[in-house]
C-alpha cells in the first residue's frame, strides 16, 4: 500500500505560493491540468500548506458513499464559529441526520414548490415596479434581493421592512465570502460594518422567532412546519436553534440562487441562436402555470449547462475523521482532503467542449452519468437548498426571458475572479431591462 508520500505533487509556478496563486486564479483549469498529469489522487499548497486531492468519477463515488469518513464538524469549523453549534454545514453524524429531518418539511421537492404560484406574482409585480423607472439595475445584487424578499413572503411569512432586505443580503455575502480567509477571517468578522450587518439581520430574525413563539397558531407556511418538526425531533424549541432554522429557510443559498440566474442569463444573451430557440419555447407558455416549466427541455437545458459551467463552488475541503484507502494510497487520519466535485464538469470525455456554453448537450436524454454532475455534492449531506436554487432560478430565467429584452450597460466580462469558495462576477452588472414587444 502506498503512502501519502508517494502521492505526486501538482504545481504551477516557481514555488508553492506561485502555485496556490495560479489555483485562485482559474481553479477550473487548474484542475484539469492536475488530473491529465496525476491522475485522480495529486498533492498541491493551497493557501498555507499541502493538501491531498481526490478528483474524477470514482472520486465523487469514494467520497459521496463513504460519508463517515469526514468530519465536517473540522472541516466546516468555521461554519459552527460564525452561525453556532446547530449549523447544518458542520454537523456530523446523528445530529446532522436530525437537522436534516427537521429541515425536510421546508426543504424537499414538495414543500420547495409549494409557493412557487406566489413566488411568480411577486416576482412579476418587482420587476414591473423596478423596471418602469428605466434606471438600470446592479443584476447580482438585484436577484438576491428579490429571492430574499419574497422568501419573507412566502415559505417564512414575516413582516421585515422592504428597506431591510439589502443589508440582510450584503451580510449573507459577507458572511459566506469570509468563512474560509483561514488567518484573516477573524480581522474580516471583527470589522464593525460586519459586525453591525450581522446584528441587524440577527435582529429581524429574532424577532420573527419571537412572534412565532408569542403566536405559534398565527402562520402555517413552511417555517412553521420547520417549527412543529423540530418540537417533534428534540421536545424543545431553542430560540438560537430556531435562529439558525430560520436562516436556513429564509435566507441561505440566496447568493449562490442569484448567481446561477444571473450566469443563465450572461451566457443565453452571448448566444442569439439558442436565446432564439429557447424565446420559442418560452413563448408558447402561458407565462402563469409554473408546472408547465417541466416540460420545457429547452429551458431546463439552460439552467443544466449553466450549473455544470458555472458551479458555485470548484473545490469542497474535507478533513478524514478517520484513516481510509484511495486508488491504492493509504490516507491518515487528520489528513486535509480537497474533493474537486466539479471536475467532470470540464472533462471532455463526459461534455466535449466543456469550456464552451452548449446548453444543446443537454437535450440528448440520458447521455451523461449522474456522478459527473457535483453541482450540489453528493451523499447524505448533499446541498439541502438545491430545490430551492433549481425551482427558483427556473422561473425568474423563464419569466425574464419570455417578458424582458435585457440591455447592459457594458458586456460584461466573462473572466471568473473566483475565491476558494465561489465563482460569482465581481464586477457589477448593471443592465436596463424593458419589456419585450411580443410580452
Amino acid at each position: 500500500m502506498k503512502t501519502v508520500e508517494d502521492i505526486p505533487i501538482y504545481r504551477e509556478g516557481t514555488d508553492d505560493i506561485a502555485s496556490s496563486e495560479a489555483f485562485q486564479n482559474d481553479p477550473m483549469h487548474f484542475h484539469v491540468r492536475a488530473y491529465a498529469e496525476c491522475g485522480p489522487v495529486y498533492r498541491t499548497w493551497f493557501r498555507d500548506r499541502m493538501w491531498i486531492t481526490l478528483a474524477g468519477l470514482d472520486a465523487n463515488d469514494f467520497v459521496w458513499r463513504n460519508s463517515s469518513v469526514w468530519s465536517y464538524g473540522t472541516a466546516n469549523a468555521p461554519f459552527h464559529q460564525e452561525m453556532g453549534l446547530d449549523h447544518v454545514t458542520a454537523l456530523d453524524g446523528k445530529e446532522h441526520l436530525t437537522k436534516r429531518a427537521i429541515l425536510k418539511p421546508a426543504v424537499n421537492q414538495g414543500p420547495s414548490m409549494r409557493y412557487l404560484p406566489e413566488f411568480l406574482e411577486h416576482l412579476r409585480s418587482e420587476l414591473k415596479a423596478e423596471t418602469a423607472s428605466g434606471e438600470p439595475l446592479e443584476l447580482m445584487t438585484y436577484w438576491s434581493e428579490v429571492i430574499v424578499w419574497i422568501a419573507s413572503k412566502t415559505y417564512a411569512k414575516s413582516e421585515v421592512p422592504k428597506e431591510e432586505i439589502p443589508r440582510i443580503c450584503r451580510w449573507e455575502y459577507q458572511m459566506l465570502r469570509g468563512l474560509f480567509l483561514d488567518d484573516f477571517r477573524h480581522s474580516y468578522v471583527a470589522r464593525e460594518e460586519y459586525k453591525e450587518m450581522k446584528a441587524n439581520a440577527y435582529k429581524w430574525m429574532g424577532s420573527i422567532i419571537d412572534e412565532r413563539l408569542a403566536e405559534p397558531e398565527k402562520y402555517a407556511d413552511n417555517f412553521s412546519d420547520v417549527m412543529a418538526a423540530r418540537l417533534e425531533k428534540t421536545g424543545e424549541l431553542n430560540r438560537d436553534w430556531l435562529i439558525n432554522d430560520l436562516y436556513l429557510v429564509w435566507i441561505a443559498g440566496s447568493d449562490n440562487t442569484a448567481n446561477l440566474i444571473n450566469w443563465a442569463l450572461l451566457f443565453t444573451y452571448q448566444n442569439p441562436d439558442w436565446l432564439a430557440q429557447l424565446r420559442v419555447e418560452l413563448d408558447a407558455w402561458d407565462g402563469a402555470d409554473v408546472m408547465a416549466m417541466a416540460d420545457m427541455p429547452c429551458l431546463k437545458a439552460t439552467i443544466m449547462e449553466t450549473n455544470r459551467i458555472r458551479p458555485g463552488q470548484f473545490v469542497l475541503n474535507k478533513y478524514a475523521g478517520e484513516a481510509f484507502e484511495f486508488e491504492g494510497f493509504a490516507i491518515p487520519e487528520g489528513s486535509d482532503i480537497m474533493h474537486a466535485h466539479v471536475l467532470a464538469h470540464y472533462m471532455d470525455e463526459f461534455y466535449p467542449d466543456p469550456f464552451a456554453f452548449v446548453p444543446s448537450r443537454f437535450l440528448e436524454s440520458g447521455k451523461f452519468a449522474p456522478k459527473t454532475d457535483g453541482t450540489f455534492g453528493g451523499g447524505t449531506h448533499i446541498c439541502l437548498g438545491r430545490n430551492y436554487a433549481m425551482f427558483q432560478s427556473t422561473l425568474v430565467v423563464a419569466h425574464v426571458l419570455k417578458h424582458y429584452d435585457i440591455h447592459f450597460e457594458k458586456s460584461p466580462s466573462f473572466d471568473v475572479r473566483v475565491t476558494y469558495n465561489g465563482g460569482r462576477l465581481e464586477e457589477d452588472i448593471l443592465a436596463k431591462l424593458t419589456p419585450r414587444e411580443t410580452s
